[in-house]
């Protein structure tokens, strides 16, 4: 009797607790002090509740993903806040300055830049002598001399990005990882798969973001997973920074904007890559979104503003509980 009444007791308390965690999610009330309404008083709220129930935090959390800095159990493998001027060649290097979308873009070196103020800035502009859109590219790929072309990159764990994305019509933004041997053709995703964490297409009409994933070579064999998200949903094109981030396990890929789950394939719907991947930073034209045409030539230049990019080695938001018996 005495276990049920106790059983009757941690649920209903469960129940309280997460009716708490919705007034702080979403009535935002500040509770935590620190003079604004956030997720960080969700967390806060959770904290006390479990501390209370005698429950001890697996991973303790100061923050929440709304830009800030986590601090749970989870390892930090790489994180870039683009500070200076110049970039750190032991991290970063520019995508190749390879023509893209059938010749309409062209990735150019002056396109991306520092800012000073802790930005990466990867411009997109009209090139009227060669009647193409210029644009900017980064990849943690190290070239020589640092060790000789080597690719700074990670398996298995949590990859965010902070990033203000592109409106201008026509434009692509793009947040991606290239894990494994994407070009071998065998029917599996194991060995190689391109991980699109956001693509960004703002239009006039019918802007919106997704999530996607290529394997088996980009030719007559390529397949394909994506999901969209519609701006009416994720209203991303509003000038802010945002953040876009991958859990990769060996189970499956989770997806999240701002924080917030939107999408989950499990090795169910495709087999899983474990295999490093390294991460690319992009802009360019959409031919066909409408690069190209006189209202998108009209839209340019135009801006993909990322803030901070951060590797760890599981999910840093996640939190678990462990039961102290007595």
């Amino acid at each position: 009797m005495k276990h049920k009444l106790l059983s009757v007791f941690l649920v209903l308390a469960f129940m309280f607790g997460f009716l708490a965690v919705s007034v702080g999610a979403f009535v935002f009330i500040d509770v935590n002090g620190d003079g604004k309404s956030n997720a960080d008083d969700t967390a806060y709220i959770v904290s006390a509740i479990a501390k209370w129930l005698g429950f001890t935090m697996k991973n303790e959390i100061e923050n929440i993903p709304d830009g800030s800095e986590a601090s749970t159990s989870a390892k930090l493998l790489h994180e870039e806040n683009f500070d200076g001027t110049s970039f750190d060649g032991k991290k970063w290097s520019y995508c190749p300055e390879w023509e893209r979308g059938n010749g309409l873009s062209k990735w150019d070196n002056s396109m991306a830049t520092l800012d000073g103020e802790g930005h990466l800035v990867l411009r997109a502009e009209w090139d009227e002598e060669n009647n193409r859109v210029r644009c900017g590219g980064v990849r943690t790929i190290v070239p020589e001399p640092y060790w000789g072309s080597t690719t700074y990159g990670y398996g298995l764990g949590y990859y965010e990005a902070s990033i203000k994305v592109p409106k201008a019509y026509g434009i692509w933004g793009a947040f991606w990882l290239m894990c494994g041997d994407v070009s071998n053709v065998d029917g599996s995703a194991a060995d190689g798969v391109e991980l699109d964490i956001i693509e960004t297409v703002y239009k006039k009409v019918g802007a919106y973001s997704n999530s996607a994933m290529y394997w088996d070579g980009y030719g007559e064999e390529k397949k394909q997973l994506w999901k969209s998200y519609p701006i009416a949903d994720y209203n991303i094109f509003d000038g802010n920074f945002h953040t876009f981030a991958l859990e990769r396990t060996e189970s499956e890929y989770i997806y999240y904007i701002d924080g917030e789950e939107v999408w989950r394939v499990t090795s169910d719907e495709c087999d899983i890559c474990t295999e490093d991947g390294y991460i690319k930073l992009t802009i360019e034209g959409a031919e066909w979104a409408g690069a190209g045409t006189k209202e998108s030539i009209a839209d340019l230049p135009a801006e993909m503003v990322v803030d901070y990019v951060r590797v760890y080695d599981a999910n840093p938001y996640s939190i678990s509980f462990e039961k102290e018996m007595v």
